[in-house]
């Protein structure tokens, strides 16, 4: 499995912040623990996996990973598969390999690649920053403010109650405060290392021809779901766009032709374009921008999505510059992938993961069943029955 950094994003999301680094020459990072709501173990992976959860499972160039990270990362695998039925982690995938060996062999992958992002940017003394900090920050208020409202919470007069779901929330993704803090660093350290390295004042910054090298391009196109037109002989005839002001035929002949539009009928792209790298587009109108010149307008090009007449762009504009230091980055990121030495411990390899996931879906159902008995309404005393007054007796 090779991680990308879309890859990168899609776990954050899960752990919902970025955060926290405190790197030779950054800034101090900091977080403040909340209490522990009774249901809530004070070491979670103690009592789901028998060990605790600062137990090193794996080292990346000598630097420990601790067995909550990793062991979150093969909940979060397993989680994705059990919601299509697939809990049976013995169950062999086809391959010799079980599902449990292969959310392992995962899990330590995506470990691996978090704990590089902290290990360079130290190097690099591209760690943590005020700007983190105070980045961090918002986002966990935005983080209550959101569990308030879904709780029907006021965050003001009971943020107490706010910081309970925080911790449970936290605690039902099996981590500590302090390893949802950590595990959380990547986001923000990969823009700082993305930024350090290729952005407009890093030591590698972007230029025209580095642009075009990295591969990065930008153009725009007009898609035809139909046959071009040809002559007897099979050629393409002429597309007709030959004009003085040949920017503005296409944009306008773009606006009334295209088939590449939105489900509101807007032009995909806009009258920007697409700004993109390798990878990003179908092979053919990728391949087709590359041989243009700036300014120069291509006869029809066939892909599976129909025919495309595409004008090159300059991508020396701030779109080119993001989009070649996500380029560069990602190459970046394959290098030191290849050259981590990754070094999985016995502990790791003896974990019983079929008891270490059943374990944390009972703590889950705990958390669970503790936060809708935290929210339900006051039960109300039944008011007494009053008696039937006593018939008097007829005389």
């Amino acid at each position: 499995m090779k991680l990308t950094t879309r890859m990168l994003g899609v776990a954050l999301s899960a752990a919902v912040l970025g955060s926290a680094l405190a790197g030779c020459g950054s800034t101090a990072a900091t977080f403040t623990e909340l209490p522990l709501p009774s249901e809530v173990p004070e070491d979670i992976i103690m009592q789901t996996a028998g060990i605790t959860r600062d137990t090193a499972l794996i080292t990346v160039d000598g630097v420990e990973v601790p067995a909550e990270e990793v062991l979150y990362w093969v909940s979060s695998y397993a989680d994705q598969y059990a919601a299509w039925g697939m809990t049976d982690l013995t169950m062999d995938m086809g391959n010799g390999q079980t599902l449990g060996q292969y959310y392992l062999d995962s899990a330590v992958e995506t470990a691996t690649l978090y704990q590089l992002m902290e290990n360079k940017a130290e190097e690099l003394k591209l760690g943590w920053s005020e700007e983190n900090q105070t980045s961090y920050d918002e986002q966990v208020q935005t983080m209550k403010t959101s569990l308030a409202q879904q709780a029907g919470l006021d965050p003001e007069t009971q943020s107490d109650r706010v910081d309970t779901e925080l911790v449970r929330l936290i605690s039902y993704m099996g981590l500590s405060q302090e390893g949802f803090f950590h595990i959380n660093q990547a986001s923000f350290l990969y823009n700082n290392l993305m930024e350090g390295l290729y952005g407009t004042e890093g030591t590698d910054a972007p230029d025209a021809d580095k642009l075009n090298e990295a591969g990065v391009f930008h153009a725009k196109h007009i898609l035809i779901k139909a046959e071009p037109v040809t002559d007897a002989d099979g050629n393409v005839t002429d597309d007709g766009m030959a004009a003085e002001d040949p920017m503005t035929l296409f944009d306008q002949l773009m606006a009334e032709n295209t088939d590449d539009v939105d489900s509101s009928g807007n032009v995909n792209g806009g009258t920007e374009g697409y700004t993109f790298g390798p990878g990003e587009m179908v092979d053919e109108f990728y391949e087709g921008t590359k041989t243009l010149a700036e300014g120069e307008i291509s006869q029809p090009i066939q892909s599976q999505y129909g025919y495309h007449i595409i004008l090159r762009l300059s991508a020396d504009n701030e779109a080119g510059y993001d989009k070649y230091a996500q380029v560069k980055m990602q190459d970046q990121i394959d290098q030191w992938m290849d050259e981590a030495q990754v070094e999985r411990s016995e502990t790791l390899e003896s974990l019983d993961l079929q008891a270490f996931y059943d374990g944390l879906t009972t703590l889950r159902s705990d958390i669970s069943a503790a936060s809708q008995a935290d929210s339900a309404p006051a039960e109300t005393t039944t008011p007494t029955e009053t008696a039937a007054p006593t018939e008097t007796p007829a005389a």
